[in-house]
């Protein structure tokens, strides 16, 4: 997965939801929940100091960050608001990344609470709805299909909405979807290729390989290349 997370080479970094891939980046990691597993894919990683929190309501003082990394934790929140105030009360910065509105409907994880989406340089959201109309298919698509996982992995900004952040993180939320799917134009822009000729060369032979492994070999490959995704 393509990531625009550009931490500082100096200044504390913290981490929030870091679960079982803490960034390695990250000098300090937060988490509410160490023992439920639910909701990650694997046993939570302690390998740096590690702080339990809420984090609506997190316990450090102002500006005592330089930069928070925040991936997959803004469609959990309760009051993704007050989340937001919190993350610009205690850092300069930050990176925030959710599944878009498109991958949540595709994928409908029934643990999240919102829809995500980009606009400008708002983080629009809006309550998710009930209906699961594909099961975990295209989590099955994702895992062991050469050809879905290239073709996600080769239009990012469909799949993920992501933000880094300076200074003022705008966060919205609405009662209604922002996307206007019957649109032609807003449709061209979101199947518009994102990945240059070269790249996705690279990218469909790298498809064929990684998902010609094992869950455990890629988690190595992970720590080996000092990757967040493979």
């Amino acid at each position: 997965m393509r990531q625009t997370c550009n931490p500082p080479a100096t200044g504390l970094v913290l981490e929030i939801g870091s679960g079982d891939n803490p960034n390695v980046r990250s000098d300090v990691l937060c988490d509410r929940f160490i023992a439920d597993n639910t909701e990650r894919g694997g046993h939570i990683v302690i390998d740096r100091p590690f702080v339990v929190a809420d984090a609506h309501y997190l316990p450090f003082k102002e500006g005592a960050f330089s930069y928070t990394i925040c991936s997959h934790i803004l469609e959990h929140m309760d009051d993704p608001q007050q989340f937001a105030d919190e993350l610009q009360r205690i850092s300069a910065a930050g990176y925030i990344q959710s599944p878009s509105e498109i991958a949540e409907r595709l994928f409908h994880w029934s643990f999240h609470r919102w829809y995500v989406n980009l606009v400008g340089d708002t983080l629009v959201l809006h309550p998710k709805e009930p209906a699961e109309p594909f099961g975990e298919l295209f989590d099955y698509l994702y895992e062991y299909n050469p050809a879905y996982y290239f073709f996600q992995r080769s239009m990012p900004e469909l799949f993920w909405a992501e933000r880094e952040w300076h200074g003022d993180l705008k966060v919205e939320v609405r009662d209604d979807s922002p996307l206007a799917l019957d649109d032609p134009a807003q449709l061209q822009r979101l199947v518009h290729t994102q990945v240059s000729l070269p790249r996705m060369f690279i990218l469909f032979l790298g498809s064929l390989l990684a998902r010609s492994m094992r869950v455990d070999m890629r988690n190595r490959l992970r720590k080996l290349l000092r990757r967040s995704y493979v």
